[in-house]
């Protein structure tokens, strides 16, 4: 057995899951908000009341990466679309998993949340600081497919939750993103600030 090898296959499947734990909460599960604008104006929304449904979106990309994304983790999922709306006919992709997928994803977000927001009691080792980059670069993968701003030429992206939008400022400083956060109604709003500005 390659035990690096493994270590990797390891370290990979934990961002995978940190990834798949930001999108799920960038569609309103955590935080109270049961929506949330996604990239474009388009929405997703958590689908938890749905027996198996684990988030559902209007944007099909969202829902590949996710199945994708929970794949990776070990875990199953499939995509199932149908098409909704009177007047206005619009897609809905929906997100089936397993029973426990929810809790996977809950011990999958707290620790990336360790890993970016808490303070080391030891230095890092290379490999802590690229996995803890891998782990940033996911979280921001994350968000920009899912969240976006409230109305069309709107800056910025609106984030639910606190705990997810420290990770997002962790994470940019991380990968020297000069971020602001300022609390708004219905959550934060991420402003990527021009770097003469942030200096």
């Amino acid at each position: 057995m390659d035990i690096v090898s493994t270590g990797e296959r390891y370290l990979a499947s934990t961002v995978a899951a940190f990834e798949a734990a930001v999108l799920v909460r960038c569609t309103g599960v955590c935080g109270g908000g049961g929506r949330a604008r996604a990239l474009g104006g388009a929405r997703a929304r958590s689908a938890q009341a749905l027996s198996g449904v684990l988030a559902e979106f209007n944007r099909p990309a969202a829902a590949d990466r996710l199945v994708e994304l929970l794949h990776a983790a070990g875990q199953s999922a499939s995509v199932h679309r149908y098409t909704a709306g009177n007047r206005h006919r619009y897609e809905i992709s929906r997100v089936f998993t397993e029973p426990g997928t929810d809790d996977f994803l809950d011990r999958a977000w707290w620790r990336g949340y360790a890993e970016l927001c808490g303070a080391p009691e030891a230095p890092r080792s290379t490999r802590q600081v690229r996995h803890a980059r891998l782990l940033a670069e996911a979280a921001w993968r994350g968000v920009l497919l899912v969240s976006g701003p409230a109305r069309t030429g709107s800056p910025g992206l609106r984030v639910a939750d606190l705990d997810t939008a420290t990770v997002l400022i962790r994470a940019g400083r991380m990968m020297r993103l000069p971020v602001r956060m300022s609390t708004r109604p219905g959550g934060q709003l991420l402003l990527v600030m021009p770097s003469q500005a942030a200096a």
